[in-house]
């Protein structure tokens, strides 16, 4: 994983400091999502961490070289628990120019199609690498809020040896996620 981020720093960091800004018309995003978070395992006493990786696109309007809005699609899988994350999201983007430093700021807000469904909200900021005439590379970090229902169950142990597991209702929790973001623009 290591080796990824270095080799991904090289190539963004080599393909020059500065970015044009985007024009005016369709733009469409293609990127790399990872989120890092940690869950509590109750019945071992300690934390476990969990690191989701995937792909998302979103498409929309630039309406003027700062300010995109469109909506997209992501899927993230984490192989040691076997979940997913699966947004469905509209996008908000500004692009910033300050001289050659052409920062972002970002912001995903949708529904999360997995686990019963949830809030989706996800801010980031970044920097935009110019890419040939049209296409940018942009790597951002951020946070990830993540809404699920979950199943309350209570159990109840008899005198005569039985233990018995009732379902008494279900719960809406957020789960927060740090999250790195590799991606193209074109």
């Amino acid at each position: 994983m290591k080796r990824i981020l270095l080799f991904l720093a090289i190539v963004t960091i080599s393909l020059g400091a500065s970015a044009l800004q985007p024009q005016r018309g369709y733009r469409g995003f293609i990127d790399w999502d990872n989120n890092l978070t940690q869950y509590d395992v109750w019945y071992q006493g300690n934390h476990k961490t969990y690191f989701y990786t995937g792909v998302s696109t979103s498409h929309g309007y630039q309406f003027n070289p700062n300010f995109f809005l469109g909506a997209g699609l992501g899927v993230q899988y984490n192989k040691y628990s076997d979940s997913y994350i699966v947004p469905l999201f509209i996008q908000v983007r500004t692009d910033q120019k300050f001289g050659k430093f052409t920062p972002f700021g970002d912001l995903r807000v949708g529904f999360s199609c997995t686990d019963g469904g949830g809030l989706y909200l996800s801010p980031s900021i970044g920097y935009r690498f110019n890419w040939g005439r049209k296409v940018g590379v942009n790597v951002g970090v951020g946070l990830t809020v993540k809404g699920s229902v979950v199943d309350i169950f209570e159990g109840k142990y008899y005198d005569d040896g039985i233990f018995n597991i009732t379902q008494i209702g279900t719960e809406y929790r957020t789960k927060l996620l740090f999250a790195f973001r590799v991606g193209f623009d074109f």
